[in-house]
């Protein structure tokens, strides 16, 4: 295979390829001031287009920041790709830097396994997809899951609000009882583990609404702290008290005041 070749193209002749998966660049301001000061470390890719124009492969962000720079010309691979071959360098080079949104990764995810779905079973086609950028197949259908929840989580996952794998996992109920729990494990700011219980226990109880079957589980929940304390003689005493008043144990009264802390929280 040859060798490909850097040259220098003219950034006005550079157009962004409708195969890009980047929608979003951010800013760029930082890695212009980095640009500036190193130069531009690694090339970006580029095929040809009609009417003598390139279409921009992989470096998207590169290219805005030397624009941002006034650069006229910018180091580059032209490469001849299928439009398959484009896709894929373009979603590989973006999930190897991690740039790209969840939303973002999953949209391109969907689209090669599409593309190689019209040769092959879909399923192979997931599995040829995660070969191809280096994932395991249970990342591929974790990533395509994103897909299947509602705008509002999807809003959520691209704002860091709820993690790929809670949101992935939140694909499994019905429209409607995605967003309120969602914004529980939100506002809760639950953890993975913690959020994945609340879509299980919301999924074993479709008729009790999302909200109420949220309260219902953190009830349960509660239930399952055991607490051990070592009380100091000042604080026995008016636990013992009380306990014989509640005619109840003095662990039943210590439980008592970590249930009523922790519904405080």
């Amino acid at each position: 295979m040859e060798r490909p070749t850097i040259e220098n193209i003219p950034i006005d002749s550079l157009v962004v390829s409708a195969l890009n998966v980047r929608r979003q660049l951010g800013d760029v301001a930082d890695l212009a001031a980095s640009i500036r000061v190193i130069g531009l470390l690694q090339p970006i890719v580029v095929r040809p287009a009609s009417g003598g124009l390139f279409e921009v492969v992989a470096g998207r962000r590169r290219l805005e920041a030397c624009r941002h720079l006034g650069w006229k010309v910018i180091p580059a691979i032209r490469r001849d790709l299928s439009n398959r071959e484009a896709l894929i360098l373009s979603l590989s080079e973006n999930i190897q830097q991690d740039t790209l949104d969840p939303i973002e990764r999953a949209e391109g995810v969907q689209r090669l396994t599409e593309d190689l779905s019209q040769e092959m079973p879909r399923s192979q086609a997931i599995e040829a997809t995660a070969q191809l950028v280096g994932k395991s197949t249970d990342t591929i259908y974790t990533w395509l899951a994103l897909l299947r929840t509602t705008e509002a989580v999807r809003a959520m996952v691209q704002e860091r609000k709820v993690e790929t794998k809670v949101a992935a996992r939140l694909a499994s109920l019905p429209p409607e009882r995605q967003e309120p729990v969602a914004k529980v494990i939100a506002r809760e700011d639950l953890s993975r583990k913690d959020a994945l219980r609340v879509v299980s226990y919301v999924e074993q109880h479709p008729e009790i609404p999302p909200k109420e079957a949220v309260a219902a589980f953190r009830s349960d929940l509660l239930q399952e702290y055991n607490v051990t304390v070592t009380l100091p003689g000042e604080l026995y005493v008016p636990l013992a008290r009380k306990a014989e008043q509640e005619r109840c144990s003095i662990q039943e009264i210590i439980r008592r005041s970590v249930r009523t802390y922790l519904r405080l929280l």
